[in-house]
This record gives C-alpha cells, sequence and structure tokens, in this order.
C-alpha cells in the first residue's frame, strides 16, 4: 500500500484525528492544484470542474410532486409548447425572434458560468447571422455551449453533457423534428445551466478565466498551508527547527556565496543530496506516558516545507537517477555507435522507477546492466560482461567515487544557478509576524509564469538525454523554491534567536 504523501515518515500505528486527516487532504489538495493541476485534471477540464461539487438532487419519477412544482410545470410546458408551435413554422420571419428570446434566456443564464469576454457569451448577445436556416444555426450554437460547459462542469455531469451533444451530431431534416430538437436542448441547456450554479460553491468562480482561477486557488493553497503549520508546530519549534537546520550547512554547499535570506536555498540542495530520503514528519506524542518517543527522522525539513515535502522527495529520486544515468555513460566504451540510444533506453528505465517508487533494486540493476551488454554488443557469455555487471553495480552505489563526483557537480551548479535567482514576493503582503489565523493574501507564486528555458551545461552531462533532464529538474526545483518562497520569505530571514519570527 501506497503512504499517504504528506505521512511517508510518520511512525507505524500512529493515529491521526479523522478532522486532522481531512484538513491536510483538503490543503493538499489545492497545493497539487496549485502547482501541479495535471495530476488532478482530467483531460479537457478547466480548474473549474474540480472546485464544482455535484449538489443538485433531482426529484425521482415516483416522488410525488409539491403543488406548487404541479403548477410551475403547468406553466412551463405552455411557455414551451408555445415556443414549439413558433419554431415549427417554415418562415424564418416567425422563428427568428423566437430563437432570439431563447438565446436571450441563454445568455443570461450562463453569465455566472463563464468568463465575461468568453467567445459563447458573445455569440449569444448578438444577433443571429443570416442564414438559410436559423434551426440548424441555432443547434451549431448549442454545441459550442456544450463544449464550453463540458470544461467547467463537475466531473459527474459529463456523461449528461456528452449525451446532450450525441443528439446533436445528425439532426433531423424536417422542419418539425428540427424545432423539437431546438427546443428539447434549449430546455436542458437551461436545466444544466442551473444545476451547474448549484454546484459551484461561489457563483464567483465561475466568471473567471483560468489564469485567474489559476491565481484564486494558488493564493488560497498558499494561505490554507500556511495557516495549518502554523496550527501544528508552535511558533518557537519552527524558529529552532529552521535555525538548527541551517546550521548544518556544509561543503561544498557552504562554500558558495549567497545572501543570508537564500542560504536555506542551499541547505535544501545539501539535503537532495543526501541518501536518507528528505521527510517532514509531523508532531507527535506518546498515547501514554510508558510509551517511548519515535527515534528521530533523519534528513528532517523545517515546517515550512511540509506541503512541499512530496514534490521535494521525487525531486531528490529523480537527481539520483540523473547522476546513475551519467554514472552508467562513463561505463559505455567509446567504440559504441549509437550512445544516444544506449542513454535514451537507460533513462526510461530509471524515470520508470523514480515514478513507480517500488521497482525491486535487483531487477533495475540487471535491467541497466542488460543494456549495458546490449550496447557493448556483447553477449553473458563473454567475460567482459561479467565485468560490465559488477561495475553497474558498483557504478550505481551512492558511495562510489563515480557517483560522488558527478553528483557533486550537479548539485553544486544547481545550487549556484538556483541561490541567485529569488522569487519576486511582494513584501508589503508578509505579515508582521506568524499567527496561527489565516493570512488577509497571500503573494502568488503561481500568477506568473514561474520557470523559463535555461541552459545548465555541467561536466559529464553534455549528452542530450542528461542535459535534458537536467533543465527538468532545474524547472521542478526552481517551481518549488518559488512556491515555498512566496509563503515563508520572512521566515527564512534572519532574526534574533529570542524574538518572534517575522
Amino acid at each position: 500500500m501506497v503512504p499517504h504523501p504528506l505521512l511517508r515518515s510518520l511512525p507505524p500505528m500512529t493515529h491521526l484525528p479523522a478532522d486532522l486527516l481531512d484538513l491536510l487532504n483538503q490543503a493538499y489538495f489545492l497545493h497539487i492544484l496549485a502547482n501541479d493541476p495535471s495530476k488532478e485534471l482530467p483531460p479537457g477540464k478547466s480548474l473549474l470542474s474540480v472546485l464544482s461539487r455535484p449538489h443538485a438532487r433531482q426529484r425521482r419519477d415516483d416522488e410525488p410532486a409539491a403543488l406548487q412544482q404541479k403548477v410551475e410545470e403547468m406553466i412551463h410546458k405552455a411557455f414551451w409548447d408555445e415556443a414549439l408551435g413558433a419554431l415549427s413554422s417554415r418562415e424564418p420571419s416567425t422563428q427568428l425572434p423566437r430563437l432570439k428570446l431563447l438565446l436571450k434566456d441563454l445568455h443570461t443564464a450562463l453569465l455566472p458560468l463563464l468568463p465575461a469576454e468568453h467567445p459563447v457569451l458573445t455569440i449569444l448577445s448578438a444577433p443571429l447571422p443570416p442564414t438559410s436556416s436559423p434551426l440548424l444555426t441555432t443547434l451549431n450554437f448549442f454545441r459550442e455551449i456544450l463544449t464550453a460547459l463540458r470544461e467547467r462542469c463537475a466531473p459527474a455531469r459529463d456523461a449528461y453533457i456528452d449525451s446532450l451533444s450525441a443528439s446533436l451530431t445528425d439532426p433531423p431534416s424536417g422542419i418539425p423534428d428540427l424545432a423539437k430538437l431546438v427546443i428539447e436542448t434549449a430546455r436542458s441547456l437551461l436545466k444544466l445551466a442551473e444545476t451547474m450554479k448549484d454546484d459551484l460553491s461561489q457563483f464567483v468562480l465561475g466568471t473567471m478565466g483560468e489564469a485567474q482561477l489559476a491565481a484564486a486557488v494558488a493564493d488560497q493553497a498558499g494561505t490554507q498551508e500556511r495557516a495549518l503549520v502554523l496550527d501544528l508546530w508552535e511558533q518557537r519549534i519552527i524558529h529552532e527547527d529552521i535555525t538548527t537546520w541551517l546550521a548544518g550547512l556544509v561543503q561544498p554547499y557552504a562554500l558558495i556565496v549567497a545572501p543570508p535570506a537564500r542560504k536555506w536555498v542551499l541547505r535544501l540542495m545539501q539535503a537532495l543530496g543526501a541518501t536518507d530520503p528528505v521527510a517532514c514528519p509531523l508532531p507527535t506524542k506518546p498515547l501514554a506516558p510508558e510509551d517511548s518517543a519515535p527515534p528521530p527522522v533523519p534528513n528532517t525539513l523545517p515546517p515550512p516545507f511540509f506541503f512541499s515535502t512530496p514534490e521535494l522527495f521525487y525531486i531528490q529520486n529523480f537527481l539520483q537517477a540523473v547522476v546513475i544515468a551519467a554514472a552508467l555513460r562513463t561505463l559505455l566504451p567509446a567504440s559504441v555507435s549509437r550512445p544516444d540510444d544506449f542513454m535514451y533506453r537507460i533513462w526510461t528505465l530509471l524515470l520508470a522507477s523514480v515514478n513507480e517508487e517500488d521497482l525491486a533494486e535487483d531487477a533495475r540493476l540487471v535491467n541497466l546492466a542488460d543494456e549495458l551488454i546490449r550496447a557493448s554488443s556483447l553477449t553473458d557469455a563473454d567475460p567482459e560482461a561479467v565485468k560490465l555487471r559488477a561495475a553497474v553495480a558498483r557504478t550505481v552505489r551512492t558511495s562510489d567515487p563515480v557517483f560522488l563526483l558527478l553528483q557533486r557537480r550537479l548539485l553544486s551548479a544547481l545550487a549556484e544557478r538556483l541561490v541567485r535567482t529569488p522569487a519576486p514576493v511582494n513584501r508589503k503582503d508578509a505579515p508582521a509576524e506568524m499567527r496561527t489565523g489565516r493570512r488577509d493574501r497571500l503573494p502568488n507564486a503561481t500568477g506568473e509564469k514561474r520557470t523559463e528555458t535555461e541552459v545548465l551545461e555541467v561536466k559529464g552531462f553534455s549528452d542530450p538525454v542528461l542535459s535534458g533532464a537536467m533543465q527538468d529538474v532545474l524547472g521542478r526545483l526552481r517551481a518549488s523554491m518559488l512556491w515555498i518562497e512566496s509563503i515563508w520569505k520572512d521566515v527564512f530571514e534572519p532574526s534574533d534567536a529570542t524574538s518572534e519570527i517575522r
């Protein structure tokens, strides 16, 4: 069973209150939406779709309707019957006034669900274009409406929208049947709009564009993360943990020039180069006085890294995979005609190991050695193949001199690049002191593009596959650091040990 990403380092048999677990899940869900929404968004869906939740309850067919509902249904039926009669006319001059009213009603119904500049709203508010078949033109509008709503609706509504779209695929040719399809679809769209409004906890969300939604989600995620961390850890503990952690900075990272407020970047790179996985365990206490305290967790990060630890754990494994690939590249004979093919294949194996996490170490070694033997045009019967297998087993160890040399080069280059690029944080939005309540507003690290294309050149990593992996991990590191600093920059600034963290 894969452990909860936030709770990997908890001791066995640790009991968490259900309310706390629910809060952690909510905050981490927002964290993922703010930093890597592709993990939660189905293909073709917008952020709004995961912020919507199905609430509307449909009346069962066998459930008796209230008197008021019966009266409303009779009035609605008369309205739609009259509309059907108008649209069934063969004269466009009779159809157009009724279609104009229908589109106006749809425009009004969709206003809370779409951004003001959305093309669908523009189409619905404009006059119908000249056409020989106003009904077919209206059906084309309906298709565009359904496409827009599917991007923004809760996933529970997808099947209903798909069924409406399917009904428009092959419209009938006769005007009466065509008019009936227009009326039925218009009724369904109005009903769907009301349902989606009910799904939304805040109507204002529906009027936001994707960039505005992303900024709002990031702001809320940062606020919730900070508030929850300050509720879980005492201010004194956070201060002590950060001070002690920063004091552990050693060479070669301690030799890199950095302003005091950016020393945490160097210390984080040092932690990512350790053999122990990065961790940020929740504060716990024994259930009974006789129970012993859990042993300390090695390579522990301070509380501000709590919600980012799963991504940092992934980055740590990714960095190890890049170094292993570079180390294996040194074992490839110079006579190999296509080293790029070998690098692509071993990187695919290593990346699968990073993504799956549970690939057996022995199986990985065998697969990597097999690729090296194949690229060297050897067979298992050749004496050189045995030597190559031994070399692979030795080279992938984190204590191997070649591994350590390459790792030091890569992490030092990354640290030097990252430490001189501070996150753009608006200090006037930072609080004067740490509080356990919510902040009024967090500086948004995700409202702007946080990563940029840049080239990092490191000796031993010039192979195109390795170079691409380096740019990937550089972008991941920069994004994580921007996020952490957007929430906690005031905490990492030097301060007197006896004063409140500012």
